[in-house]
């Protein structure tokens, strides 16, 4: 379907799983949507390249985006984690879980125009999957990937447009990036198919994607070697998401930082961010798209197709 589509007389439909064995990993490499959503990354990444996040301006067309995040972290505060002997995996969670879809259904029926009221059904499993695993009680870059998948389909649905790529980015993604920070500490949730410490972080991926984009050819002579000067994370981090993450990384997990997070202290070798950049960028198509445990929790349906 191209963007010149008619959604209004679309005929949405529940999602479901398509990847079950291997076999459909390799099918799902040859699908149009993988060449669409990978385009789409790309975009995304051209936006922000070059650009401190203080220079991306408000722009209504987030206002209800935002406004979803502010209530539930309103609901955060209403649903506190409980006393339990295990440190990991907060019970809590579970019923913070079940008192959202109110919340995100009303957010839908504010989000889309009258004549796209019925693509929710598709919509608010992508939404819903994006805050982590109910049974398990973790999180990681699957639905990370599913909060990608959601806002593809409201860029395919055109409520995004291409004047819009920025504005995702920054207005809505690190939004969602900054919120599920908070889910994860204040329930504590297990890291979902982890690699300890050969992955690239615990939780999340696209960040990282993003926030070396934002420092290709930066202004402030910043070179990749800067991911360990304490300094340089203190003072810019407010301006790039790479260092928000090692922040983030910083202040969870104790030691030294090549023997917690080992791959990401080895982009301290390379030259340039372009090259940080394009590696990340093929590492989460191995790690995220193309692996099989994290990429077979993800639903299609007639806007992320499977064919």
């Amino acid at each position: 379907m191209d963007k010149q589509y008619d959604w209004s007389n679309h005929q949405f439909q529940q999602v479901e799983k398509k990847i079950i064995t291997e076999q459909d990993v390799e099918k799902f490499k040859k699908t149009k949507i993988l060449g669409e959503l990978l385009a789409f990354l790309q975009s995304l990444i051209q936006s922000i390249q070059n650009k401190k996040i203080s220079q991306t301006k408000g722009n209504e067309k987030f206002i209800h985006i935002q406004q979803l995040f502010v209530q539930l972290e309103q609901l955060l505060l209403k649903v506190p984690p409980i006393q339990q002997s295990m440190r990991y995996g907060n019970k809590a969670f579970r019923d913070w879980l079940d008192q959202i879809n109110p919340i995100v259904d009303d957010y839908l029926k504010k989000q889309l125009p009258e004549n796209l009221q019925n693509a929710a059904v598709e919509l608010r499993s992508y939404l819903l999957d994006s805050f982590g695993n109910k049974q398990r009680i973790d999180y990681g870059t699957g639905h990370e990937f599913q909060f990608f998948l959601f806002l593809f389909s409201l860029f395919r649905l055109g409520i995004y447009t291409e004047k819009d790529y920025e504005g995702i980015v920054r207005l809505a993604f690190y939004k969602y990036i900054d919120f599920a920070r908070k889910v994860q500490m204040t329930y504590m949730l297990e890291p979902a198919g982890s690699h300890g410490v050969w992955g690239l972080d615990d939780y999340q991926f696209l960040p990282f994607v993003f926030g070396a984009a934002e420092l290709i050819q930066n202004d402030d002579g910043l070179l990749p070697d800067c991911i360990i000067k304490e300094n340089v994370i203190k003072n810019y981090k407010a301006e790039y998401m790479f260092f928000q993450c090692i922040d983030f990384i910083n202040n969870v997990k104790k030691g030294p930082f090549h023997e917690h997070s080992p791959i990401l202290h080895s982009l301290t070798n390379l030259t340039g961010w372009e090259k940080v950049c394009s590696g990340l960028i093929k590492m989460f198509q191995g790690e995220v798209l193309f692996k099989h445990p994290v990429i077979k929790h993800t639903y299609f349906g007639t806007i992320v197709e499977f064919k």
